[in-house]
């Protein structure tokens, strides 16, 4: 059995813009003056019309030609069919407060707990009927973004395929954190290498072979030449708040988590590193091209990285 597009295909579907103009006018010359055509290429589109339809379509009358009974038959499903694909070729509107569109969006758990609370509060105001669905970060979002389970995506990568657009968001300075009250508050002149003997916590971002990933606070570690005793890593952040809380570990987080009232009750700054290039993490916003000119998607990127730039 051929399918639906493969029949399709092998058909013009302007033919059924003048069908419909015809079942209107029931008159040929109308038609053609309608449609800007010339009476001779008017008989043609009919005759046309009559080959892909196998059926006369139309018989002709004093005033001008009246329907077949399967011509009858197609004029009650051209209207809907017409609407419908009006709103295929001109659906560039958007309005958040009746869409019910669907975003998803891959963003770290270190930065997600600053910004996803009070933007979807923002959201529900706006977009009250919009579905909103958050993924764990991912070392290799572009297989996600390609096949339309994630739309967007907050990524250290700077290398990507043409097929997909990055925005660069900021950068952002790493900062050790620690419980209020930890011990360490009490070194003066507190150096990094004082840190390594705690245990460290991290964010695990989920790993794809395919890829080759380095985490930006693993490689920052490396390149000032430590290695914590030993790192605890979970994809939920309030996992790790709970950890960081209860014992005497570490964690390197961004400096935006200092933005968040509850975060910021409980924890403070430990270490900060300095404010050179290269200790700066920089963060872009990744999509694929498919949603480039989705006026909705077009308004929730703004949504996003107007809720991240306050942060960054």
């Amino acid at each position: 059995m051929n399918l639906l597009e493969q029949k399709l295909s092998r058909v013009d579907l302007n033919l059924l813009v003048s069908l419909s103009i015809l079942l209107k006018e029931r008159n040929v010359s109308k038609a053609a003056q309608t449609l800007y055509l010339s009476q001779p290429a008017m008989s043609r589109t009919l005759q046309r019309l009559r080959d892909t339809f196998n059926d006369p379509l139309f018989y002709r009358t004093s005033t001008g030609i009246s329907p077949t009974a399967k011509a009858a038959r197609i004029e009650q499903m051209l209207p809907e069919l017409m609407e419908s694909l009006g709103h295929i070729l001109e659906n560039n509107e958007f309005d958040p407060s009746t869409s019910k569109e669907h975003f998803g969006i891959s963003i770290p758990s270190i930065m997600g707990q600053s910004i996803i609370l009070p933007m979807f509060k923002e959201l529900l105001k706006e977009a009250p009927h919009i579905n909103l669905s958050e993924y764990p970060a991912k070392s290799n979002p572009f297989d996600y973004l390609e096949s339309g389970t994630l739309d967007f995506a907050v990524h250290v990568s700077k290398d990507y395929h043409p097929s997909f657009i990055s925005t660069p968001i900021g950068k952002v300075n790493p900062i050790i954190y620690a419980r209020k009250g930890h011990p360490l508050f009490k070194i003066k002149n507190l150096k990094l290498t004082d840190c390594m003997d705690c245990n460290f916590l991290g964010l695990i971002v989920e790993n794809d072979s395919h890829v080759k990933f380095s985490n930006p606070v693993d490689s920052l570690l490396i390149k000032h030449g430590v290695m914590p005793k030993s790192v605890y890593r979970s994809s939920q952040m309030y996992v790790l708040t709970d950890i960081l809380r209860s014992t005497d570990a570490l964690l390197i987080g961004m400096s935006m988590l200092s933005e968040s009232k509850e975060f910021a009750e409980q924890f403070a700054p430990l270490y900060t590193f300095d404010l050179a290039g290269d200790n700066m993490v920089e963060f872009f916003l990744l999509e694929h091209k498919r949603t480039e000119n989705s006026v909705a998607h077009r308004w929730f990127k703004e949504k996003l990285l107007n809720h991240i730039g306050k942060l960054v």
